[in-house]
């Protein structure tokens, strides 16, 4: 994860954008607003709904002034004097990308934020909001001695349905950015990462981290579907895995940690075509790769250790050099698992 300080957000533009398809039309800004006493909700906002974890950059087919949005956001950080004119050109352009019939009209919010921090660089930051379902408030006011409570619609600090967080680094590389949508290509086409702002993500140590859990994971259910008799083995190396994947800034050779599932020379002899199948519909897996353990913190690895004991109970491995041995009472006619501690 990146190591992110949010500065002081100090102007700002709202305007109205509508569904292009639907001819409903946009409001533009014709005034600058100062937001220096919001800075600390803008803080707050970021904090609550941007994730750190992945990020992007502006991309383009072939030069990156090609994209109209890299281009806007680039003269608002060299001139701050052209904001309305470049915020207005961001607005109309967001408008010419809406022409899904499911997307809705909302507030357009353009922010400038000073001094922010990312990885010990300080740089500037853009930050762009599109507010399509508005949450409700209560406001308290007191007049003639009596209080009285109004509804309000607005924004708040603990959603947002479209947002994209620039900063002012790697400018000729598409800047660097966290994005958040709450759409699907289902939904609306995902029409503000795709085509409005129009990036790529940019491939970190925490996506590797991410795609080597998955198929791991995706390994071991494999095989303990169809080898239900070496659930236990599985179990235990399992855990060994989701344990050296929580090891931060740790160099991890992938080869070696895959061959830690080699729990048999049966399963052993399996494990290249399970990798070769999961590369083939998610991409190639990292030859190595340094760990990023928040990647795994709510990924199923950290659950495959768990071992199912018949329907009702279930037996979770917490040190892998655990001695358990399975066996069969004929007595009893039942299965049963002795754990040595």
């Amino acid at each position: 994860m990146a190591n992110i300080k949010i500065g002081t957000s100090t102007i700002a533009t709202i305007q109205k954008v509508g569904n292009k398809s639907k001819e409903e039309g946009i409001a533009f800004a014709s005034k600058v607003d100062d937001i220096t006493l919001a800075s600390e909700f803008i803080s707050a906002l970021i904090k609550n709904v941007f994730k750190f974890d992945v990020f992007s950059r502006f991309d383009s087919i072939d030069e990156l002034d090609l994209n109209p949005t890299y281009r806007f956001v680039r003269k608002i950080f060299e001139d701050k004097e052209k904001f309305i004119k470049q915020s207005n050109n961001l607005a109309r352009y967001l408008y010419d990308q809406s022409n899904h019939p499911n997307i809705c009209n909302g507030e357009f919010y353009t922010i400038y934020i000073e001094d922010c921090m990312i990885n010990g660089q300080n740089v500037d930051a853009l930050l762009m909001l599109k507010t399509e379902a508005k949450d409700s408030f209560l406001t308290i006011s007191y007049e003639n001695g009596e209080y009285s409570i109004k509804p309000q619609l607005g924004l708040s600090t603990r959603h947002v349905d479209k947002g994209c967080l620039i900063f002012n680094s790697e400018r000729e590389n598409g800047y660097i950015m966290s994005v958040v949508e709450t759409s699907s290509i289902r939904q609306d086409g995902r029409y503000w990462s795709n085509n409005f702002l129009y990036t790529k993500e940019i491939i970190s140590n925490f996506q590797h981290t991410e795609n080597v859990a998955n198929f791991c994971t995706s390994a071991i259910q494999k095989i303990s579907e169809n080898h239900p008799n070496k659930h236990l083995e599985l179990a235990k190396a399992s855990l060994k895995i989701a344990q050296r994947l929580q090891e931060d800034g740790v160099k991890i050779h992938t080869e070696e940690l895959i061959s830690s599932l080699g729990i048999d020379d049966e399963v052993a002899s399996i494990l290249p075509s399970l990798r070769n199948e999961y590369e083939d519909k998610y991409g190639e897996i990292p030859e190595a790769f340094v760990c990023a353990p928040n990647a795994t913190k709510r990924k199923a690895i950290t659950k495959t250790n768990i071992l199912k004991i018949g329907t009702n109970f279930e037996l979770k491995i917490l040190d892998a050099s655990a001695s358990l041995e399975e066996g069969y009472d004929e007595e009893k006619d039942l299965r049963f698992i002795k754990l040595f501690y």
